[in-house]
Formats: structure tokens, C-alpha cells, sequence
């Protein structure tokens, strides 16, 4: 009797062995002509990603997708000067008791760009995006879940400890403003030691947050950068912060800002920022030579006069609001500074 038992056992393990196979094998294709499907769909919005080869795994309990030498590059639409991203290998995963959310975790040597600017190396211990699929549905939210970030030149030591952040974007069709939605934060950043540029209020940044929403779209077929610009900002462009903040040495910062183009093409741009722990800062910034004792006794006693406490409670601070409108930085109804002009003859 026991004997039978074990045997019946043991062809149940083998035809749940064999269904698990089945179902691996029949998600790794799936996954694998997924992939090709988004290669298209990235394509015919003007990214190109590659991968060098493609290598199947993660059986029992997982589809998983190894795309080794991972390029994604494009975005000029949406961003001035596109972007990209590179791996040594991506790889994409579904879990097979939980197949309605992908992630892609980056592996070995990385590089981010945003503009036109130069790519930045970089490692990480974790960088992990979630994406959450639905059948027949493009995505349209991921999250960001990264660890022990470490940039190589041009921006040698700097890390950020943890960063994670999560997107949600809209478009109606092709022509239709794009807005996307941003949540960023990250902790325990470190700025670039010496021979770099040492920052007054010391190389560590204790945490930084920005939520707000991007808008508009760059006309694919301008002819020129001032015609780009043009375009975002006929579309509705705008840059919104609905909420930022930062806490570096004695210094804390929250606020709001909006930034957008004028008629003239020109940076128009509002922030209200309220300043904690202004009396310290101001202290840090004579002693690493930013600004001269005197300037600093000076903002001290304009500070003094300015600093409430909330009603509610919490830490005296001092509510500043900032305006850039026809090339002034103003405080209020007090100019601080002019700005140059931009001159998108030089490119975006």
C-alpha cells in the first residue's frame, strides 16, 4: 500500500514537472516575441533597442529573458537631445505566480543620458524597474527601485544610496500633448570628492524629492531648435514641481516652482521655497568662503525679520518666492539678478 502511494507521488511530481515545463517554455516564447513586439512599438515612436543576444531561463518559478549588450536610444520627440541607456545585460522577468508585473534589472556596467549631453557610467548593487502589464495595453506607469549607485567619470564618486522614483504618462495619439507624471527621491547621496568642485554645505546630501509633471511634446518634423521649442511650448510644455525638497547639512528646502517658455522663447519660471535652518547655513557658506561674513550678517538679519513659525507647529522657516520673467530673477517685487538669453541657434 505505502509503496503505491510513493509511486503514485512520484508520477504526480513528474506530471506537475512536466506542466511546469510545458508552461515555462510556452511563457519564455511568449516573453521572447513580447520583447520583438515592444523592439516594434519602440520603433515607430522613434527609439531603437537592441540587444546583442538573447539567452532563456529562470525555470521553475519564473520566465526570464537575458539580453546581453541592452542599448535603448531615442526620445527626441519628448526630450531635447533624446536619450539612452545601456547594460552589459538586462534582464527581463516575469514570475510565473505572478505574471500581470514585468521587472528589468540592470546588470554590470551601465550608462544614463538625458539631453544632449555626454553618457554617465555607472554601477549598481540593485537597479530594478517594475512595469505592470496589461493584455492588449501598452504600459503606461513604471516604478524604480535602485541601490548603491555609483557614477564614473565625468562624475567620479558620486553615489546615491537609494533611489526610486515611479513615472505615469499619457497620450492620447501621436499628436496629443504627452504628459508624464514623476516621483523621484533619493537618500544618502555623496558628491564627488577633491579634485572636484567641494560644495559649501559638505559632500552629503542627506535626501532630495521632486514630484511634478512634464507636459508638451516636440513637433518631430521641426526644422530648426527654436522651431522645437516652439512647438513644446504651443503644445502646452511645461515643467510643474509639485513638490520638492532637500536636506543637505543644516540647510532644508521645500516648495513648488513651474517652468515654461515665453513668447520670445524665453525661460519664464515662478518657486515658492520655504528655507529651514537659514541662521546654520548662512554660518556654512562665510566659513567655506561662498559668501563674505559681513553678506552673511546681513542675510541673517533679513532672515530674522522674514522666519515664522506654522501654526500648526514644526520648525521656524522662511517662505521665499522666486520669479524669472524677462530675463530678472526677482524675490517678490525686489530684482536679484538678470539671466542671458538663450540662443537656440546653438542647439537645444
Amino acid at each position: 500500500m505505502i509503496r503505491r502511494l510513493l509511486i503514485g507521488l512520484l508520477g504526480l511530481l513528474v506530471v506537475l514537472g512536466i506542466a511546469s515545463f510545458v508552461v515555462w517554455r510556452w511563457a519564455e516564447g511568449r516573453m521572447e516575441q513580447g520583447f520583438a513586439d515592444w523592439q516594434q512599438a519602440m520603433a515607430a515612436q522613434g527609439w531603437t533597442v537592441r540587444a546583442a543576444t538573447t539567452i532563456r531561463g529562470g525555470w521553475p518559478l519564473a520566465a526570464q529573458l537575458a539580453l546581453d549588450d541592452f542599448s535603448v536610444t531615442g526620445g527626441v520627440i519628448d526630450l531635447p537631445g533624446g536619450g539612452a541607456y545601456t547594460a552589459g545585460r538586462v534582464t527581463l522577468r516575469l514570475d510565473l505566480l505572478q505574471p500581470t508585473v514585468a521587472t528589468l534589472s540592470g546588470e554590470g556596467r551601465q550608462s544614463i543620458r538625458v539631453g544632449p549631453g555626454e553618457p554617465l557610467p555607472f554601477t549598481a548593487d540593485r537597479l530594478v524597474l517594475t512595469v505592470p502589464l496589461t493584455q492588449g495595453i501598452p504600459p503606461t506607469n513604471a516604478g524604480l527601485d535602485a541601490k548603491s549607485v555609483r557614477f564614473a567619470a565625468p562624475a567620479d564618486g558620486l553615489t546615491i544610496g537609494l533611489l526610486q522614483g515611479q513615472a505615469d504618462w499619457h497620450r492620447a495619439d501621436a499628436a496629443a500633448p504627452h504628459t508624464v507624471a514623476i516621483r523621484l527621491s533619493a537618500e544618502a547621496i555623496t558628491l564627488p570628492p577633491p579634485p572636484a568642485a567641494q560644495a559649501p554645505l559638505g559632500p552629503h546630501i542627506a535626501s532630495a524629492t521632486v514630484e511634478g509633471t512634464l507636459a508638451g511634446v516636440l513637433p518631430a518634423d521641426a526644422q530648426s531648435p527654436a522651431a522645437a521649442a516652439a512647438g513644446w511650448r504651443d503644445s502646452g510644455g511645461a515643467i510643474v514641481l509639485h513638490r520638492m525638497a532637500i536636506g543637505w547639512g543644516p540647510l532644508g528646502v521645500t516648495g513648488s516652482a513651474k517652468f515654461a517658455l515665453d513668447a520670445a522663447l524665453q525661460p519664464d519660471a515662478s518657486a515658492t521655497l520655504r528655507l529651514v535652518g537659514m541662521d546654520e547655513t548662512l554660518s556654512a557658506l562665510a566659513a567655506a568662503h561662498a559668501i563674505t561674513p559681513r553678506a552673511a550678517q546681513a542675510a541673517k538679519a533679513v532672515a530674522g525679520l522674514l522666519t515664522h513659525t506654522p501654526e500648526g507647529g514644526g520648525a521656524a522657516g522662511v517662505e521665499v518666492p522666486l520669479t524669472l520673467h524677462d530675463g530678472t530673477v526677482s524675490m517678490g517685487m525686489i530684482p536679484l539678478a538678470t539671466v542671458g538669453k538663450l540662443n537656440w541657434s546653438d542647439g537645444l
